[in-house]
Formats: structure tokens, sequence, C-alpha cells
């Protein structure tokens, strides 16, 4: 066949050349499949529309914002200002976090009370600042404040809330009107912010 005519001709190996072309052909191959998945992940994406442009997205430990959805891969605008292509299956077979279809944004912090605080004065506390973020037109019911830990040098109070907006400057604004409230109720009751001290004692001897 053609092979022995071009052995014949050219005097080439056919052993040599029927090797080249096979790993020729299955490098062909694999790139044409890789091609088509990235292809059919494109149809997942625009039909299923787990995202569309300027959505902010999380996949695979990445954020950023999408800037470009094409046939082969997505673009993302990460918060570094950075450009990043990823394969459109990548997209499709990772664990994908739509941000910005989330309806609420959360908080969740510690606050640390000096050990001289009493219990009446923790419940107290605790109460106050519950009933102000229940009360507060921003956030939802699902707040939860609660006296947690016996920490090394503070007392800790967990506060978590959610702020019904997508909106960084919004949520940031009403983080902040908290904080000041946790402060003044904190002050009204007569305890302090603690902060990390070590006690050293020291032995005497005569």
């Amino acid at each position: 066949g053609i092979f022995l005519i071009l052995s014949g001709v050219f005097r080439l190996d056919i052993g040599t050349l029927v090797a080249g072309i096979g790993i020729g052909g299955l490098a062909l191959a694999l790139a044409a499949k890789e091609s088509l998945e990235n292809l059919l992940a494109s149809f997942t994406i625009f039909l299923d529309k787990p995202f569309v442009l300027g959505d902010l997205v999380q996949v695979g430990g990445i954020l950023g914002v999408v800037e470009k959805v094409g046939f082969r891969s997505t673009r993302l605008r990460t918060l570094e200002r950075s450009f990043l292509t990823i394969p459109n299956k990548k997209m499709v077979d990772t664990e994908l976090d739509n941000l910005s279809l989330r309806t609420f944004r959360r908080a969740r912090f510690s606050v640390g009370l000096i050990y001289q605080t009493t219990q009446e004065q923790i419940s107290l506390i605790v109460n106050d600042i519950q009933e102000f973020i229940d009360q507060h037109p921003n956030t939802n019911q699902e707040g939860k404040v609660r006296f947690t830990e016996f920490g090394s040098s503070s007392l800790d109070i967990m506060v978590q809330y959610f702020v019904d907006t997508m909106d960084w400057d919004v949520f940031l604004n009403v983080k902040q009107e908290i904080n000041f409230k946790i402060m003044e109720i904190v002050k009204k009751h007569g305890s302090d912010f603690a902060y990390p001290s070590t006690t050293v004692f020291l032995n005497q001897t005569k």
C-alpha cells in the first residue's frame, strides 16, 4: 500500500512512520476531545445560565467577575484586576458559587469582654445586642448572639447576622452602625472590651 510506496521511494522505515503517525494522531485526538468537551460545556453554560456577564463567581478557590464567555473558555477579572482564562469544562465540572445571586451578606465575629464581667452583665449585653440586630431594618430574623467561649484573656460573645443587601457600601454602613451600638451596650452595662494579656506570678523569696 501507500506505506510500501513511501518506503521504496523515500527509503523510510515503515515502523517508525506508522509509530509517528500513531503518536501524532493520538495527540490530535486528545486535543480534539478537549476542544469538544469545552464546546459542549459552553452550550451547558448558555442553556443553564449558572452565571452571566458581570456576575461575581467563585470557582475552584478563584474569585472574579465574569467578563467574557466563549466557546472554549470563560474569562474572569480577579479582585487583583488581572484576567484569568478558565476552560469551560472546568467551569461546568467544578463547584461554582455565584455570589451575585445571593440576596444578603453575612457578618460574623466575636466580642471579647473582660473577665471581671458578671454573668448578669453578659446576659444583659447578649440580649440587648440580639434585640438591636433583630429590630434593625436592614437585617433579617436569623441573627444570633450567644456567649460561646471562655477565651485565654476574654469572655467571648459570638455575633452573627445577615444584611439584606448585596451592595458593599450598604453592608459596611450597617456593620458600622451595629458595631457602634455594641460599644454603647457594653459600656451601658458596666463592662469593657478585653485585649490579649498575660498574667505573671512572681515568687518572692527571702
